[in-house]
C-alpha cells in the first residue's frame, strides 16, 4: 500500500521543486558569505550580509520559477514521478531479512580481510 497517488504529481513535483530551489538558494547564500571572507567584502560594500541574502533568495524563487514553468523540465519531472508510481517496494520483512543477510556478509567477509591482513603482517615480520 502506498501513500504515493498518480493524482497528486503536481503537488509532489511542486514540493520537489521548492526544496530544490531552497537549496540552491541557501548554497547562493553561502557561497556568497564565503566570497564575502575571501575577499572581504563586507568592509567594501554596504550592508553585503543583506544583499548576500536577497541574492540567494531571489535565484532561489526564481530556479523555482524556471522549473516549473518549463515545460520541458516539468515533464521530464511527470514521467520520473509516473515511473516511480511502478516502483514495488519491499515489505518490512523482506527488508528486515536483506539487512540482516547483509549484515551477516559484512562479518564474513570483514573477518577474511583480517584474517588475511594478520598473516601477512606475520609475514612481513618473519621476513624484516
Amino acid at each position: 500500500m502506498s501513500f504515493i497517488k498518480s493524482e497528486d504529481s503536481k503537488k509532489w513535483i511542486n514540493a520537489l521543486v521548492a526544496i530544490f530551489s531552497g537549496i540552491v538558494g541557501f548554497v547562493i547564500y553561502k557561497f556568497a558569505i564565503q566570497l564575502s571572507v575571501w575577499f572581504d567584502l563586507e568592509a567594501k560594500i554596504a550592508g553585503y550580509a543583506s544583499i548576500s541574502q536577497a541574492l540567494g533568495a531571489i535565484i532561489g524563487i526564481g530556479t523555482f520559477f524556471f522549473v516549473i514553468n518549463n515545460k520541458k523540465s516539468f515533464g521530464y519531472l511527470e514521467e520520473v514521478y509516473n515511473e516511480l508510481l511502478k516502483v514495488v517496494w519491499p515489505t518490512k520483512d523482506q527488508t528486515v531479512k536483506i539487512t540482516v543477510g547483509l549484515l551477516i556478509s559484512l562479518v564474513i567477509v570483514s573477518a577474511i580481510f583480517v584474517t588475511v591482513d594478520l598473516i601477512f603482517k606475520k609475514i612481513l615480520e618473519f621476513v624484516y
